[in-house]
């Protein structure tokens, strides 16, 4: 049985929150914002523009750059050519590194129970979709994308990485964090 995490260690000042499709990114930060008492960013709501257009580098770069220099944030989504950046200013980030089968199945079953509509966490005319492109970036993530994650953490060794293996582990680690945010005076919570 693993020891308690001690959350004392931890700055969770600019807090990254990174994984597959359909990992959970999105369901953990709002989880996360309840507890922390901050409004979580949700990348692809502001990096998408309507009807899934990719926006130029450099507009998406200055929003990215924006969030990412104010002193606090709690953040999801991928956007790997943004990743290097997030990671040098982050003060934490959690990796969720599901198996294949658990982003597969919640991805599926999103675009099920979202058929045709616009998630809250989205850009303004992206109706949920799952397209063949889509599913093979989550079939190979653990296989091309993770390394990259984990050569980041590498490059990157004063900024923590809490790895979450599992929907249990996940709810573990709320649970916690719950904890040590209603016993911990507010100035302790998030170190200066």
């Amino acid at each position: 049985m693993r020891k308690k995490r001690d959350f004392s260690q931890y700055d969770f000042s600019r807090v990254a929150i990174i994984g597959c499709p359909g990992s959970g990114k999105t369901v953990l930060s709002e989880k996360m914002q309840c507890i922390m008492h901050r409004e979580a960013v949700h990348l692809d709501k502001l990096l998408w523009l309507p009807d899934w257009q990719m926006m130029e580098f450099s507009q998406r770069e200055k929003i990215h750059d924006d969030i990412i220099n104010q002193p606090q944030w709690l953040m999801d989504g991928m956007w790997r050519s943004h990743l290097p950046r997030r990671f040098e200013r982050a003060t934490l980030v959690i990796f969720l590194d599901y198996r294949r089968r658990i982003s597969l199945r919640r991805a599926v079953k999103r675009r099920i129970v979202n058929s045709g509509r616009q998630r809250q966490d989205m850009a303004e005319g992206c109706k949920e979709r799952l397209d063949g492109y889509f599913l093979k970036y989550i079939w190979t993530f653990r296989r091309k994308v993770r390394p990259e994650i984990l050569h980041l953490a590498k490059q990157h060794p004063d900024t923590p990485m809490i790895i979450l293996k599992s929907p249990r582990q996940t709810q573990k680690f709320l649970s916690e964090l719950r904890n040590f945010y209603s016993q911990t005076p507010p100035r302790q919570k998030e170190q200066q």
